[in-house]
């Protein structure tokens, strides 16, 4: 038989999409008010420019791009560990 957890894969990511949410505001606001490295810098990772696909139609843009910062990563961190203490 199937054990029956009582974690979900939605609420992981839940969990993980609000952490870095509210991780990116706040490393935001922190960068703002505190003049260090660590919460200035922010490493990008992605495409810079989108691949745009123009047929006569319609137009096809593809890109992502993340942003990620020490809010970023706090969250996720904080994402985590209330998923597995839930």
């Amino acid at each position: 038989m199937r054990r029956v957890s009582r974690r979900g894969t939605g609420r992981l990511l839940l969990l993980l999409l609000c952490g870095i949410i509210i991780g990116s505001i706040v490393g935001y606001i922190l960068s703002l008010y505190v003049d260090h490295p660590m919460f200035t810098h922010t490493v990008t990772l992605g495409m810079e420019n989108p691949i745009t696909l123009n047929l006569t139609a319609f137009t096809i843009v593809l890109g992502f791009s993340l942003h990620i910062n020490f809010g970023t990563v706090l969250g996720v961190i904080i994402g985590l560990v209330l998923y597995f203490r839930s």
